[in-house]
């Protein structure tokens, strides 16, 4: 019994080095820091590339300038006799005006002539009523106790799963129309390779996220121009 106590004792001070070690390498405030640097610590702004008769707004921008905010969150901690598993991650809120605006200055880049010659001078109303606008760093530890201690675990990043969806008015002389478009989310989760470091998985994360979010775009002026 006595053994079994000093087992269990050690595969806990282990564990708990372990997750000391990572926990002091990624925090929620070094996460916020690193992802308010790679949008240069300021929201995009418009592009100076705007048609006149295109107007863009939406309710989720707001007068919050942070760039981002991580909370920190375990989903599950699993100690057994030989056996311990710990999971948790680092959830990253972006600020919703950089979501609005990369769909913003996409659409006004990708307005094709032949979405202008449907408008035939009409006034185009677009709202973003949702984005994708989250992602987390989620680390999955494990340790089995033999007669040593083995530990290993697996890091990912998971973005956020909201889709787009714009609604769209179109105001002339001879009548409104109205709809909403949808436009799936193509972002998948990315796992670190061998040797990555978060900073480097996070920095090529938002790369794609800002890359996904131009196609998503397309997808949607190419939709809308057909709805037209």
């Amino acid at each position: 019994m006595r053994l079994l106590k000093q087992t269990k004792s050690a595969a806990f001070l282990c564990l708990s080095c372990i997750i000391l070690l990572l926990s002091s390498c990624l925090t929620s405030a070094k996460l916020d820091k690193f992802v308010a640097s790679q949008y240069n610590n300021e929201i995009p702004k418009p592009s100076k590339k705007k048609k006149a008769d295109i107007e863009i707004a939406s309710p989720l921008k707001g007068d919050n300038t942070q760039i981002s905010t991580t909370t920190h969150k375990t989903d599950k901690f699993l100690p057994l006799l030989v056996y311990w598993k710990y999971n948790h991650r680092q959830s990253c809120l972006l600020n919703p005006s950089i979501a609005v605006t990369n769909f913003s200055n996409a659409v006004n880049n990708l307005a094709t002539k032949t979405l202008t010659d449907k408008l035939n001078g009409r006034k185009l109303q677009l709202t973003v009523e949702q984005a994708p606008a989250a992602f987390s760093v989620v680390v999955k530890e494990n340790m089995v106790w033999l007669v040593y201690a083995f530990a290993w675990e697996k890091v990912y990043i998971e973005p956020d799963k909201k889709d787009l969806v714009v609604s769209y008015k179109l105001v002339g002389a001879d009548g409104d129309k109205s709809g909403t478009i949808t436009v799936k989310n193509k972002d998948k989760n990315m796992g670190l390779r061998y040797f990555q470091s978060w900073k480097s998985a996070t920095s090529e994360y938002l790369s794609e996220y800002n890359a996904n979010f131009t196609t998503m775009t397309k997808d949607f002026v190419t939709q809308l121009t057909s709805e037209l």
